[in-house]
């Protein structure tokens, strides 16, 4: 059996799978945060910052440990990231984000396309928000998370992400401990096309001092084509939250000078509560294993506005 029958059959149902959940889903009110007010989706870095938030199958680094897990089997060197933003502009407000991931085992490699997996991958991942409340009060929240990925095959992939929370302020009965599971899987179609799911928060529990509750679980299905006419790389992604097609996702990836210099674009559209298109767009440069990128996210509504993002990378 060749490569392209054993594709065919899984991709098939993922298809089928992503048509029978557009069909079904609607666009009911589905609120962007959890239900208690903590550990907000963020992002992580510049690059999945500037493509949209659609980097689902695009970002295939140690940053995989945030936007699908099983990407981390494409590491081939030990790689680490850093990057910070202040998500509310007009506020003493910071978040920031370590990541760090490397392959391991054997490598496969795809008899056509230039791309390879290890067999294994592993990660981390640290975050950390500080913000200065009305009255000078402080509320921080942390998350650490490790990650691990298989790779059965050179075409396909799976992952986890086991993340630990914690929020701590000078406020009353306001902090809270959580724990939640993230779950990707990546495969290639044919030739330079794929599909992806993941689902974060797909089991979670977050503990507040006088009650227990759940982060609302979100899943990503996600498709992409790698280097159009060479240098384009675009994806798409719906992301489904409460049973509620909840946001739509494009971005893309232009290499304007080929291992130097790109430029990212994207555009965040949101069915929900709020309802509104967020567009962003970045560029950055990679010279000797450092990545340097920022990005741009232009939020209508007045609590967020604009947001710039900034992030390191390293590749040993």
């Amino acid at each position: 059996m060749g490569m392209n029958d054993r594709t065919s059959r899984i991709p098939a149902a993922l298809l089928a799978a992503i048509a029978v959940a557009a069909a079904l889903a609607s666009p009911l009110p589905a609120a962007e945060y959890s239900r208690g007010g903590t550990f907000l989706p963020m992002g992580w870095d510049a690059r999945g910052e500037g493509m949209g938030h659609a980097a689902t199958i695009l970002i295939r680094d140690d940053r995989s440990v945030f936007w699908n897990p099983a990407n981390l089997t494409f590491l081939s060197s030990p790689r680490i990231s850093l990057g910070t933003t202040k998500p509310v502009p007009d506020l003493d407000a910071y978040y920031s984000v370590l990541s760090a991931g490397m392959g391991l085992m054997d490598t496969r490699s795809h008899p056509d396309l230039d791309y390879s997996m290890r067999r294994f991958g592993v990660g981390i991942m640290v975050s950390h928000l500080g913000l200065e409340l009305a009255g000078g009060s402080k509320w921080n929240e942390g998350t650490f998370g490790l990650s691990a990925a298989f790779s059965p095959n050179h075409y396909n992939s799976v992952g986890v992400t086991f993340r630990m929370m914690q929020s701590w302020s000078d406020l009353t009965d306001a902090d809270a401990t959580g724990m939640a599971v993230d779950f990707g899987w990546t495969a290639l179609v044919r030739g330079k096309l794929w599909l992806a799911v993941v689902g974060r928060n797909f089991a979670s529990t977050v503990s507040y001092p006088n009650r227990d509750e759940e982060i609302d679980p979100v899943w990503n299905l996600a498709a992409a084509y790698e280097r159009i006419v060479d240098r384009v790389s675009v994806e798409f992604d719906t992301v489904f939250k409460n049973g509620a097609f909840s946001r739509f996702l494009i971005g893309g990836e232009v290499m304007l000078v080929r291992d130097l210099l790109f430029a990212t674009g994207g555009l965040d559209y949101r069915l929900n509560e709020g309802k509104r298109a967020i567009p962003a767009f970045g560029f950055g440069s990679i010279y000797r294993g450092i990545e340097i990128s920022i990005a741009f996210t232009f939020d209508p509504e007045d609590a967020f506005g604009r947001k710039t993002r900034v992030s390191v990378g390293y590749s040993l």
